[in-house]
């Protein structure tokens, strides 16, 4: 049974109803919707188109956020000559005006995602028409709507647009398990989008700035989760040290018992071919032993020429990387209080050889501690919510079941068992470590027991 999930993102290529039952049934554990490249109306048409066809498989939207885009005429840069630009045509149309801008003279500003390099020199009024005096560093061709990045500049504001507001309230309004939250620089840009939308979603602090970088701690303390998004990251920071920023992201999400996911041109070769490169498998292979919850495919399957063999190659890599990984126990470790009953019933599980875990959980927050843990047994989560199920299908080695809850633990108990079996999950003679509460069905997991199926 495969631990790593795989994320799917839908576009063109892969919103026909046969190719995403197609995507689920290859492997695909969350379809992901990238809000960039559609409507907000768009976006509530495909969450139910999604819904229709794959009810208990998770969702996760990635609004856009603040992305700043070249808006002005072709040019040539050329090293060691200096050009001037209108905050408009550098994206920065809405930046807070003088200081609260966060720019200053002597920052980067890197034009055309990376490829070209450039210094401010002098600043001259506030934005939208205020000029930005630049020195290039690096030259070449600059063309309308590339990509401009800050990797200096911690930008002052809401990460938030007008768009991201109205696609978070669609979230909010149809029931998404999951929401991307881009360029985020500090904890309290998750907790803004956590206040639009309540309890309904989880959030995932996408990792692209080194400002982000730098308080990984504290954003993981105010989020559900944390995606190592290395496009950006790439961008921002020098390419050499992008491998152990990744590290860094899923050991600091791992310590803090939230799910990690990484993300961008895993698979990019096959947008266009049906095989995978030998560096992308072993880039893969990589986030697995890094040991991120998740891993993501994005073109490859929103507009790839095969995106269901794309969803299959990852899943299968996954697998092949699984076999000689152990990680360490960095969440029972840093947190000997609340992982005392699932680390012990992990451990148990490893002694005796256990065929599997199985969590009773109404929130899902036993199952997700359980694996935090990373045990080297599949855990079953066994829960009476639909929504929780979904969510739970995004942590890493949990196999989440929809299962009747009864007051007593051992009607419940009983009743995961049965569910266990329904799926193939649980046969003659396996042993089970079970884990639940004894005291209430919404308490922590405080009691473990074994089951050795008759």
């Amino acid at each position: 049974m495969r631990r790593t999930k795989v994320i799917a993102t839908v576009g063109p290529a892969s919103i026909d109803a046969a190719i995403l039952g197609a995507l689920v049934d290859a492997g695909a554990d969350v379809l992901r919707i990238n809000c960039s490249h559609i409507s907000t109306e768009e976006l509530s048409a495909r969450i139910k188109h999604i819904r229709q066809v794959r009810p208990f498989v998770a969702i996760m939207i990635d609004i856009q956020g603040p992305k700043l885009r070249y808006a002005g005429m072709p040019i040539t840069l050329r090293e060691g000559t200096e050009v001037s630009f209108t905050f408009a045509q550098l994206g920065m149309a809405r930046l807070n005006p003088g200081a609260n801008s966060g720019l200053a003279v002597g920052q980067r500003v890197l034009l055309h995602d990376g490829r070209l390099e450039t210094v401010i020199t002098s600043l001259h009024g506030d934005a939208p028409d205020g000029v930005i005096t630049l020195r290039v560093q690096r030259g070449g061709d600059l063309l309308n709507n590339k990509g401009v990045n800050l990797p200096d500049t911690e930008v002052s504001g809401s990460v938030l647009s007008d768009k991201d507001r109205a696609d978070l309230e669609v979230a909010k309004r149809d029931g998404v398990d999951f929401v991307a939250v881009s360029f985020v620089q500090r904890a309290s840009d998750v907790e803004e989008v956590r206040g639009i939308l309540g309890p309904t979603a989880h959030v995932i602090a996408k990792i692209e700035r080194p400002q982000a970088l730098e308080r990984i701690d504290d954003i993981c303390r105010v989020s559900d989760g944390v995606m190592a998004a290395r496009g950006d990251l790439g961008v921002e920071l020098p390419f050499q040290i992008v491998p152990a920023a990744q590290h860094k992201i899923a050991r600091t999400a791992l310590r803090n018992g939230v799910i990690s996911i990484c993300a961008t041109e895993m698979l990019e070769s096959m947008t266009a071919s049906s095989r995978a490169t030998r560096a992308e498998v072993a880039d893969v292979t990589g986030a697995v032993r890094d040991g991120f919850d998740a891993v993501m495919l994005s073109g490859e399957t929103a507009v790839g020429v095969n995106p269901v063999r794309a969803v299959e190659v990852m899943a299968a890599i996954c697998v092949a990387a699984e076999r000689d990984v152990t990680l360490p126990l960095i969440f029972a470790d840093a947190n000997p209080e609340a992982a005392a009953v699932t680390a012990a019933a992990c451990s148990l599980a490893r002694r005796i050889g256990a065929d599997s875990l199985l969590s009773m959980t109404y929130t899902g927050h036993s199952a997700r501690l359980m694996s935090s843990c990373r045990p080297g047994t599949p855990i079953l989560a066994a829960t009476p919510s639909e929504g929780v199920a979904r969510k739970l299908r995004m942590a890493w080695g949990v196999f989440p079941m929809v299962s009747q809850r009864d007051p007593d633990v051992e009607v419940s108990i009983s009743a995961g068992l049965a569910e266990a079996r329904g799926h193939g999950h649980v046969k003659r003679g396996n042993k089970v470590v079970v884990c639940a509460s004894r005291l209430s069905t919404r308490s922590d997991a405080d009691t473990i027991w074994l089951h050795v199926e008759p």
